[in-house]
């Protein structure tokens, strides 16, 4: 890989020599309707090929040849403007213009805002020297969708993860969102999880931004983090002229049945000094119901034997729950950008962002317990909020015919969990018939009134109460530099040589603690008693009784929409008493120190990359773009072990731990090649060669031992796990008719090594388990059980087809001209090995009635399961289908995601699979514009009423179902000054 390396270097060495004269073509393109950046304008030299598309804030910068040439700038449905310029070697001209709608197209309303919207995304694909998919500002402004997640998932190759019926997180190209990256103009965003890398989209209102690309298959000046791709979010400069405007929406959400959303934005820009200074600012709040009802079905299975008539283990129900849970997100956006021009295309600009979180819920439970034959009743009121602050400084200059772009950045997210508190109330023997006959019934109708006796309500009892909170932060530092210089050879070959480098310095760290108590035991029971005397008590044992906590204001409602017959959510815990009771009894909760040893961490992270690459036309047919990244990584992290901990979590005891500390670094040269052929005007074929890694997740890396003596177990990870690295193979092929659209297939494969697996095994002298391999364990351990993460020793492989279809009809003469359609299929399929350790014990042969030898000794056998990758769907499919006539622009769009595997197999009969249920959901925009000031939004969301639903394989029996309804706002936007 270093001679490699040595080539690149002496070819970039020997390009800079027949570096011919060039000059440099800078400035900015308005759209002349709207006032704004126009994006996606093609700026070209004519009569050659060199050209370039404007940014996402109206901006290019062409490397020209020399002497007296015509600039020629264009857009779809725009009249084209050509500029004679006589250019010195080295010189840096600005052109900043306007382009104007044509007027003819104008009247025939062929030009709308979702056309433009799709031919800027389209060209950003189409001129992006890696391979990538894009949705512009006009997608996100003019018809937007609820969030940045919602909007990015419709991509091809791209699932969303929903929380409460809103996109959260997005997998691309069937890899798990934490081994894709978030990046906010390139700089990357910070994970939102206490866990892993992985980070929320649904934090971000697409108003802050000036559109996203999905990099699939990046080049090497790109970070190469992120296995399935990176989301990159444009913030957006302050065009010219003072603008100012206000939007507002409101609606109705079913699952309430009542007002579930509120959300106000003022978005202002202008110029100043002769529109050198350029000041933007974008403020948003939004409040919006995320209540939900949530089925589930927990199973158990053991055993080898087939039950009868059957060529599986049955599995049996242990636990059917019901919620019916209310939750309250607020979400608060903000960024201030200013921009410095400093003359001949060189600028300074600064970008921050802040957005906060706050999710209030009362997560509300029915559980009826098959195993300890109780029926439960629990409610945990959580406050729980998060923070992130992105915060950059970039220059961008033209010196001596170069490109150097510099940066500086700091980034940071905050997530509290400051109050969660669960209470439990339970009956006991609820069940009127043996439990025997209801453990292989489905487990909606195990749970049926005829088999169940719920009343009076005087039966619960106070069993026990959890009070936790939880605080992850996390703070990166980037600093970047990136020098690009344009060469030309002869009129056949050209292109241009970039280096540079990052450096990253991360620290994190997540601080937990736990406090428990029993209500149902005298410690309790007597405080309670003596702190609230007037509390009713239970028919059982003359306990803690629920009547006083019953909220009188519940409103039954139809629950899961009547999916399954006789199930019933009667009522719940009042908010404020549960708080009052904390606050009067917090006595009784007594610190269990077993969160913070199995929990806490602590770490800090060093990552410098260094990059060279080029990128080399060779006319109008070939460009080549090879290059290679090094990237080196050092890890510390500390955790807590502890050598005598109890089995129950809830246990309290005398804290004996001590801080463990480890480190690792590691070094990896990752390739990044790049293919582009043009045989022929309309068509493109595009292969990549790259690599790149996703690091470990943060809790995985923490170095802990806990031992647990009266159960013979043992958890222990250390900080030495490798990345994941994944070798990259894509093809494209694009056919693109400015005056009608686009059409791409391509394909990817992916072989990807050192996975992360969590094997459980015996401890055996002698063996890979030998307790002397692990640091921290003492051969007195052998034969206890241990848990531990380890690098898998197989390679996993994804594969998939990619389809595209963006099409207009502005150019028919009929109605059918204000149709813009969008479409998108994806095929996947992927290969993964699941270890499993099977632990037993065979009769051991130097055993000696009397003697002092075990009668069996403890074995390990290794087996491996091959399956799909977890969360990577089979089938993807998106469509959304827009038009416009007039004043209207209207859209329906519908997402259809496979189901996907998200319990792997550990069992030869994979009676223990589970996977998710197809799901399809239906969204509807609509705009009127009533004025060229004042326009008004509908927007329908899920009007399918789709939900989200799990199962077991074998049975196909129910293991989770989250219904939240649909959605119907209404909004308007009003341009005080535009």
């Amino acid at each position: 890989m270093k001679a490699k390396l040595l080539m690149l270097s002496l070819l970039s060495l020997i390009t800079v020599k027949l570096v011919a004269q060039t000059a440099t073509v800078t400035g900015v393109v308005t759209d002349g309707d709207t006032k704004d950046f126009l994006i996606g304008a093609t700026v070209a030299v004519k009569g050659t090929t060199k050209g370039t598309i404007t940014n996402a804030n109206g901006g290019y910068t062409l490397f020209a040849p020399a002497g007296k040439q015509t600039i020629q700038f264009s857009f779809i449905g725009y009249q084209t403007q050509e500029f004679v310029v006589d250019l010195k070697a080295n010189e840096v001209k600005k052109i900043d213009l306007v382009l104007n709608p044509n007027g003819r197209q104008l009247n025939e309303v062929v030009v709308s805002a979702q056309v433009k919207g799709q031919t800027a995304a389209i060209k950003k694909q189409l001129n992006a020297t890696g391979i990538i998919n894009a949705v512009s500002e006009e997608k996100l402004r003019e018809l937007p969708d609820v969030n940045v997640a919602d909007a990015v998932g419709r991509l091809p190759g791209l699932m969303i993860q929903r929380d409460g019926g809103e996109g959260q997180k997005i997998i691309i190209r069937g890899l798990d969102p934490k081994y894709n990256t978030i990046a906010i103009n390139g700089m990357n965003a910070p994970s939102t999880s206490s866990t892993d890398r992985s980070t929320d989209l649904n934090m971000i209102s697409p108003e802050m931004i000036a559109g996203a690309e999905v990099m699939k298959a990046s080049t090497a000046d790109k970070d190469a983090d992120g296995l399935g791709g990176t989301v990159n979010l444009i913030l957006k400069d302050a065009s010219s002229g003072f603008k100012l405007n206000v939007s507002g929406e409101s609606g109705y959400h079913s699952q309430i049945d009542g007002i579930g959303r509120y959300k106000g934005n003022i978005f202002a820009s202008n110029r100043f000094l002769n529109d050198r200074l350029g000041v933007i600012f974008t403020a948003s709040a939004d409040k919006t119901d995320r209540s939900n009802d949530t089925f589930r079905g927990n199973y158990d299975v053991s055993g080898n034997a087939p039950t009868e008539g059957l060529n599986y283990t049955m599995p049996w129900l242990r636990t059917t729950r019901l919620q019916s849970n209310l939750e309250k997100r607020e979400r608060y956006n903000a960024n201030i950008n200013m921009d410095w021009n400093l003359g001949n295309g060189s600028k300074i600009k600064m970008s921050n962002l802040f957005s906060r979180m706050n999710r209030d819920r009362d997560v509300r439970e029915k559980r009826y317990d098959f195993n300890g034959n109780y029926l439960r009743f629990n409610q945990t009121d959580i406050e729980f909020n998060t923070t992130n602050i992105t915060n950059m400084l970039q220059g961008e200059f033209n010196l001596l015919n170069s490109t150097l772009e510099v940066g500086a950045g700091r980034s940071n997210s905050n997530s509290k969990t400051p109050y969660s508190h669960d209470l439990q109330f339970r009956i006991n023997s609820p069940f009127t018939v043996p439990i025997s006959s209801l453990l292989y019934l489905p487990p909606y109708l195990a749970v049926s009134p005829q088999f169940v006796d719920e009343t009076p309500l005087s039966k619960y009892y106070m069993y026990e109460g959890y009070f936790n909170t939880e605080a992850a932060k996390e703070t990166e530092y980037s600093a970047w530099l990136d020098w690009k210089k344009p060469f030309t050879v002869n009129d056949l070959i050209s292109g241009y040589i970039k280096f540079g480098g990052k450096y990253r310095q991360k620290d994190r760290s997540l601080v937990t603690s736990q406090y428990y108590g029993r209500m149902d035991l005298r410690e309790g029971l007597n405080v309670i008693n003596a702190n609230m005397p007037d509390l009713e008590k239970s028919t059982f044992k003359n306990l803690i009784g629920i009547q006083n906590f019953i909220d009188t204001g519940f409103k039954p409602h139809t629950y899961l929409n009547d999916k399954y017959d006789d199930l019933n959510f009667n009522f719940a815990l009042d908010h404020n008493a549960m708080r009052n009771f904390y606050n009067v009894n917090r006595s009784i909760y007594q610190s269990t120190p077993s969160s913070t040893l199995q929990n806490d961490y602590d770490g800090h992270e060093e990552m410098l990359a260094e990059y060279i690459m080029s990128e080399i036309n060779f006319g109008k047919l070939v460009t080549f773009i090879p290059g290679v990244r090094h990237d080196h990584s050092y890890l510390r992290y500390q955790a807590y072990s502890g050598q005598n901990v109890p089995e129950s979590e809830t246990s309290h005891f005398e804290a004996d731990f001590e801080k463990t500390s480890d480190s690792e670094k590691f070094g990896y040269w990752l390739p990044q090649m790049h293919l582009r052929v043009k045989p022929i005007q309309w068509m493109d074929v595009r292969l990549a060669y790259t690599k790149t890694l996703s690091r470990p997740d943060y809790n995985l890396l923490a170095p802990r031992t806990i031992i647990k003596p009266t159960s013979s177990d043992v958890t222990w990870s250390r900080t030495n796990l490798k990345p994941a690295l994944s070798t990259n193979y894509d093809l494209i092929l694009s056919f693109y008719r400015p005056d009608w659209g686009l059409f791409t297939v391509g394909g990817f494969y992916k072989n990807i090594k050192n996975f992360i697996y969590t094997r459980s095994a015996y401890l055996l002298n002698g063996t890979v388990t030998d307790p002397t391999n692990f640091d921290g364990l003492y051969p007195e351990l052998a034969g206890f059980n241990i848990n531990y993460p380890l690098n898998s020793p197989n390679d996993a492989t994804i594969k998939g087809l990619e389809f595209d279809l963006q099409i207009q009809f502005r150019k028919l003469d009929n109605f059918l001209r204000g149709v813009v359609l969008s479409t998108n299929l994806s095929f996947m399929d992927s290969k993964m090995d699941y270890f499993e350790t099977l632990k037993g014990r065979i009769a051991n042969p130097d055993y000696v009635q009397g003697g002092t030898e075990k009668p069996f000794l403890p074995v390990n056998s290794e087996v491996t399961y091959t399956d799909k990758l977890l969360n990577q769907p089979s089938l993807l499919f998106n469509v959304s289908l827009g038009y416009d006539y007039k004043k209207f622009s209207g859209r329906v769009s519908c997402n259809y995601q496979d189901g996907v595997l998200i319990s792997e197999q550990h069992r030869p009969d994979a009676a223990d699979v589970e996977s998710t249920r197809a799901f399809t959901k239906w969204d509807a925009q609509l705009k009127y514009t009533l004025s060229k000031k004042l326009s008004l939004y509908g927007t329908l969301s899920n009007f399918t009423m789709s939900s989200d639903r799990k199962r077991r394989n074998v049975t196909d029996y129910p293991t989770s179902t989250e219904f939240y309804g649909s959605a119907a706002y209404l909004g308007f936007r009003y341009d005080i000054f535009r």
